[in-house]
């Protein structure tokens, strides 16, 4: 009898501390904290000596007609090594690159898939990477999923719009890169991130 009378305050107890914890849990929002980042790419088309995006396997065919050669070959892959900066003027303060592939994925339509990694080298996010990929097609406003990231940005999911800003030559522009991501945080620390002019911590 006693036995079962201890048991029952055993059961009692575990579940006003399971409702205790259930209702001091935070909403799962809180979970993620929301970031956006808004960098420059200073993409260097071509063949000249300051170019940054070069073919890295030529594909088997047949000529896309809707892409200028001479990468417009079915499977042409090109690698990227684009310097960022802070604005889209050439001049201001690099902080970070993008490495990266795109590739001719369509016989006949503008679309290149494509899959990158930007890195960030200032401040308290030196070193912290956000990784995205999808398709470009031609728009003239571009939209990759956030499919991870590094650092600060571990386990970021999220998505980042991109479009062309400034054309410096038909070799020389300039892309914005926007984006729109979210971070696991303990919820303890969701209001304890650095501050950046970089990044927007909402």
């Amino acid at each position: 009898m006693m036995t079962s009378s201890i048991a029952n305050r055993l059961l009692l107890l575990l579940a006003a501390a399971v409702a205790l914890t259930t209702l001091m849990a935070p909403p799962v929002s809180a979970w993620r904290r929301p970031v956006q980042v808004t960098v420059y790419i200073q993409e260097y088309l071509g063949n000249g000596p300051q170019t940054t995006e070069k073919l890295l396997v030529r594909g088997p065919g047949p000529a896309n007609p809707s892409l200028w050669p001479p990468n417009n070959l079915f499977g042409d892959t090109l690698v990227m090594d684009d310097l960022v900066t802070e604005s889209p003027d050439n001049t201001s303060a690099p902080i970070g690159r993008v490495y990266g592939t795109y590739m001719v994925s369509s016989m006949s339509r503008p679309v290149l898939v494509v899959s990158f990694t930007l890195l960030l080298t200032t401040g308290s996010y030196n070193g912290s990477t956000i990784v995205m990929g999808g398709i470009d097609d031609s728009s003239a406003v571009l939209e990759h999923a956030v499919i991870g990231g590094t650092g600060a940005f571990r386990g970021a999911q999220g998505h980042v719009v991109g479009k062309v800003v400034k054309a410096y030559s038909p070799t020389h522009v300039v892309m914005e890169l926007d984006v729109h991501a979210s971070v696991p945080v303990l919820w303890t620390q969701a209001k304890e991130a650095p501050a950046s002019s970089l990044i927007i911590d909402h």
